[in-house]
């Protein structure tokens, strides 16, 4: 859903935030709010029905003590809402009330004029555009993809672990750019501030994530922002997930890429496979129909697809 605030509704701190997307809030104590997890039931499949969970009134930050949840409040309001439209509206009732800090402070090299609102002041993705994708409207929002009409680019934001927003990355036919200059794209995954389950499947580009998200459920993608999957990326995916599928492109880049994974990942828990391509001609997943989603996922192999064997 849609978080529909007004400008009157009168938030100004962090309980009343937690108010308005219905966090169940047991009692205040000291500088810490106090209540039942509202990401509980989607880790672990029951309510949480003690006040396992806390957030710190001043920083935003919350941890769930039973479930091991944690992350800052955009990430909350965005996994509740399915919606960073809601991000970008509590962002300017908090601003105008004068509280000043709703995440974790941003890394030295990311200019610390990077926020919601400026983020949010982009389009959302003209409907053309999502359907030449097989993108579905719906999906776009909840992964937070917007359009620069100006430049007739996607807008995807690059957001860490914590769910905090380091900048964002601009896909045109032109190319891509990452904005603002120097951010730390490997130092995250595309679609991690919304993962949530134990299987994840490796691609290169965020668009990926969202296509599959709009067509195949069960299982959820994670996104290296190009063919280069970084030590730190890597490492993501060994907390995360316990499955892994890796469905780089079927191009001569992601070959590459991929023989050196092969050598290097760690050990997952329940395995690694990668994704089947030899019912298609697509180079990734964002190329596929449906059906061949479904069957590329399906049939994913101990070994990759470019082994003879």
């Amino acid at each position: 859903m849609t978080l529909t605030i007004t400008m009157t509704t009168g938030i100004t701190n962090f309980r009343d935030v937690l108010d308005a997307i219905g966090v169940d809030v047991r009692r205040e104590s000291n500088n810490e709010i106090i209540g039942c997890c509202p990401v509980h039931a989607k880790r672990t499949g029951k309510a949480d029905r003690s006040p396992s969970w806390s957030m710190n009134a001043s920083t935003g930050l919350w941890i769930c003590h039973s479930c091991g949840s944690r992350g800052n409040l955009p990430q909350l309001i965005a996994e509740i809402t399915g919606s960073y439209e809601s991000v970008s509206t509590i962002y300017n009732l908090l601003m105008n009330s004068g509280m000043e800090q709703l995440t974790r402070p941003k890394l030295e090299k990311v200019k610390s004029d990077v926020d919601w609102e400026m983020y949010m002041s982009f389009d959302n993705p003209p409907y053309e555009k999502l359907l030449e994708r097989n993108i579905k409207a719906v999906v776009a929002e909840r992964f937070g993809i917007r359009w620069d009409t100006s430049k007739q680019a996607w807008i995807i934001p690059i957001i860490s672990a914590s769910g905090d927003l380091m900048g964002w990355q601009e896909k045109s036919p032109r190319g891509v750019l990452n904005q603002p200059t120097g951010v730390s794209k490997s130092e995250t995954l595309f679609g991690i501030d919304r993962f949530n389950i134990r299987t994840a499947i490796l691609v290169e580009s965020p668009l990926d994530v969202v296509r599959v998200a709009s067509a195949y459920s069960g299982v959820q993608c994670l996104a290296s922002f190009g063919v280069q999957v970084s030590k730190k990326q890597i490492e993501l995916l060994s907390n995360v997930c316990d499955y892994l599928i890796v469905a780089l492109d079927n191009d001569e880049a992601g070959m590459t890429v991929g023989k050196k994974l092969f050598k290097h990942l760690p050990i997952f828990r329940e395995g690694v496979k990668w994704l089947y391509y030899e019912h298609t001609k697509a180079k990734d997943l964002g190329e596929m129909s449906d059906e061949e989603i479904g069957i590329a996922i399906t049939k994913a192999t101990v070994l990759p697809w470019w082994v003879n064997v």
